[in-house]
């Protein structure tokens, strides 16, 4: 798979391009379909810092308020190079994968643990005392990040990625069947059979290939 897409099979950030695809039932794997070709074209959703910024608003890791205030508050120069390490993590963390499945979570080294670490360790958060939602008149501690450069908008995709390292089963992690297709996802299936991003989109191409293959066969 290539880790660089030809800039002139990418679609600009326009109209014209679709909604981030989060079918991979990880935010790990979302991560990583954060390029993918689901129809053929490669679509990059990180082209930029307000692209990470809108990314990260629709994963719900930022409220659409807190994407708003950061996108208006921080230096577009630093959000656009944050963009640039987030693509270069993507991509990173695609050969982890890919190593993995091949030789399983042994086949990470050290070195790919203190990149996971050096990503975690830009977390800035405090924990607060708030009211419930419930209304209730209960209260709970939560975290609560503090965005105060950045940097930090990394950190919770390196969380997603150290949990997928952690707790991850790697012969669940898969790639869409469809071959021009390179979306990946984790199976959660009963009896772990799933094999397209989406059946109302490469599964439904799959069978109407299949059908068009016996049709011709049986000429």
């Amino acid at each position: 798979m290539s880790s660089t897409p030809d800039s002139s099979s990418v679609i600009d950030r326009d109209t014209s391009r679709p909604a981030p695809l989060f079918v991979g039932d990880h935010l790990a794997l979302d991560f990583l379909n954060s390029i993918a070709s689901p129809k053929g074209t490669t679509v990059e959703w990180l082209r930029n810092g307000q692209d990470l910024i809108d990314w990260l608003s629709s994963a719900g890791i930022l409220t659409p308020a807190e994407g708003i205030r950061l996108a208006a508050q921080w230096d577009l120069t630093e959000l656009d190079a944050v963009a640039r390490e987030a693509v270069e993590l993507r991509e990173w963390f695609r050969r982890v994968v890919v190593r993995a499945k091949q030789s399983g979570p042994a086949a990470l080294t050290s070195d790919d643990l203190a990149h996971i670490n050096t990503v975690l360790a830009r977390s800035v958060s405090v924990r607060r005392i708030e009211p419930t939602e419930d209304g209730a008149g209960r209260f709970s501690i939560v975290e609560r990040r503090l965005w105060t450069h950045p940097r930090e908008l990394l950190a919770p995709i390196g969380t997603a990625i150290a949990d997928l390292i952690s707790n991850g089963d790697f012969k669940l992690i898969r790639r869409c069947e469809n071959p021009p297709c390179t979306v990946w996802f984790y199976d959660r299936t009963k009896g772990h059979r799933r094999r397209w991003c989406s059946q109302s989109t490469c599964g439904n191409r799959a069978k109407v290939a299949a059908f068009r293959l016996r049709k011709r066969l049986a000429r």
